[in-house]
């Protein structure tokens, strides 16, 4: 039977996929959350080094710690530890969606609105601010 040509190579990469990774960093990398799950339940990492050179891994410790720490410097942050990306919040989400521009004392203004009691704000006239000017009384009626 004929394959056609994209159908044959996504075959190929398939196959190629299914192999083992050719090399140390490769096969860490795809052991990266396993790892990573091991130290989050309190194991350390020479433990972890350890068990898998206990089954066959052949790299030295001091390897295995930079590799480590060379892959966890490049995953972002943010990543869930599948490698998926986390779905932006519904608050996030409706903040990005709008054309609004960003208060970033929206919160403070809103507690200063609803303070109970009184609470003097002062004089507004910049005249008497700064330079300490005194108002005239056409100013002070308004």
């Amino acid at each position: 039977m004929f394959l056609s040509t994209p159908n044959r190579y996504r075959q190929t990469l398939e196959k190629l996929a299914a192999e083992p990774p050719s090399t140390k960093t490769a096969l860490i990398c795809s052991l990266l959350p396993d790892i990573e799950s091991a130290l989050a339940s309190g194991k350390r990492r020479k433990q972890v080094w350890q068990c898998l050179t206990d089954e066959g891994l052949d790299i030295s410790y001091d390897t295995f710690r930079k590799i480590i720490r060379r892959l966890c410097s490049k995953r972002p942050l943010a990543a869930a530890p599948s490698g998926k990306t986390l779905p932006l919040s519904k608050v996030h989400a409706r903040d990005a969606a709008s054309d609004v521009t960003h208060d970033p004392l929206a919160n403070l203004r809103r507690v200063e609105a609803s303070r109970p009691g009184f609470h003097f704000r002062g004089t507004e006239n910049l005249d008497v601010l700064v330079y300490g000017g005194r108002e005239s009384h056409d100013q002070s009626k308004r």
